[in-house]
């Protein structure tokens, strides 16, 4: 069943709603670090995947992936490894194909999606930092986290002044993106998993601040967005230092975080939510039965309520998710 667009936005303006909508999202590239500028069929798998998933699943809106655009640039900087390198980092200048190219990927899956609002993803500057000091090919995920805590050891300021150059690219990319008929942003963040960053003080100071720098953007360029706070693959945030946060809907790992979707709603002062299902392999998504993934989707529902809520994952589900497994989720969801 295809909702209007007025129904499903309805949880996004935390609105009792005549529909509860639903959707998921996974990735469609081998990897989402492959490099589409230097390997453009990536691109062309991505919008691929992207029809076939959403054929498959009739989602009530799109949260789309950015496979092939997940390298940033880094301009200028010529050794990774070497901090002192990365004070020689430039913005990359407004016509630069990593900004130009994502304006195409945004307009390609609006026009996939047809009617369904659709919700562009972009990385925070600490994402997209930290995942350039690992070779994706043979380095693990967390191995990123270590290498910043230990930039931003050696020198803070440095780290500081790469991630608001970041920023400002991202803000050129925002405002790129508002052309292609997107509804919103779907704004991914996540604390540094190190020790030494994992603490109030460069909450504050950093993270929050770059950021905000970006939100602040975002807000201003469209009315309703998604704030994602990342759990994926176990990492953890601390998710009461982000109700400060200004983006609308709020998107976190309930798995994870130790906040439901109606703990959540309460913490982030009764703004709209979005989640409830687990993303990984261990999760009822994933593994269950048809009777026990319709009942955690009633579950959720019955616990959370029906105004200003939404229904999906903590973060990209696996790319072996069964397919059924999704329609059974939102084939209950429709039913309440």
């Amino acid at each position: 069943m295809t909702y209007s667009c007025d129904e499903v936005l309805k949880a996004f303006r935390n609105e009792t709603e005549t529909v509860i909508p639903i959707s998921f999202w996974r990735h469609f590239a081998e990897s989402e670090f492959i490099d589409g500028l230097q390997h453009p069929e990536v691109i062309q798998l991505n919008l691929a995947g992207h029809k076939k998933f959403i054929d498959e699943t009739q989602p009530d809106f799109v949260k789309t992936m950015s496979d092939g655009y997940f390298a940033y640039p880094f301009l200028n900087v010529t050794d990774r490894t070497s901090l002192s390198d990365w004070r020689s980092l430039e913005t990359l200048p407004e016509g630069h194909p990593w900004l130009s190219g994502q304006y195409d990927l945004a307009v390609a899956q609006n026009k996939l999606a047809g009617k369904r609002p659709t919700f562009y993803t972009i990385f925070s500057p600490m994402i997209l930092f930290k995942w350039a000091l690992i070779n994706h090919e043979t380095e693990p995920l967390t191995l990123s986290d270590r290498r910043f805590a230990d930039f931003y050891e050696e020198n803070p300021v440095i780290v500081k002044q790469v991630l608001f150059k970041i920023a400002q690219d991202l803000k050129k990319l925002i405002r790129i993106v508002l052309k292609s008929g997107i509804e919103g942003i779907y704004y991914s963040t996540q604390s540094i998993q190190d020790y030494r960053v994992d603490n109030k003080d460069f909450f504050e100071d950093i993270m929050e601040a770059v950021d905000l720098e970006v939100q602040e953007e975002i807000k201003r360029c469209f009315d309703l967005n998604i704030l994602h706070i990342c759990g994926f693959a176990g990492a953890t945030n601390h998710l009461e230092w982000f109700t400060n946060y200004p983006l609308q809907v709020i998107n976190w790992a309930t798995d994870v975080d130790g906040y439901s979707l109606a703990q959540g709603k309460k913490l982030f002062g009764d703004r709209p939510v979005l989640g409830g299902f687990g993303n990984d392999s261990k999760s009822i998504l994933y593994s269950g039965t048809k009777s026990e993934i319709q009942a955690e989707a009633k579950r959720i529902v019955a616990e959370a309520g029906r105004r200003g809520v939404i229904i999906g994952a903590d973060c990209t589900i696996p790319r072996d998710t069964p397919i059924e497994h999704l329609q059974w989720a939102i084939e209950a969801v429709h039913q309440l």
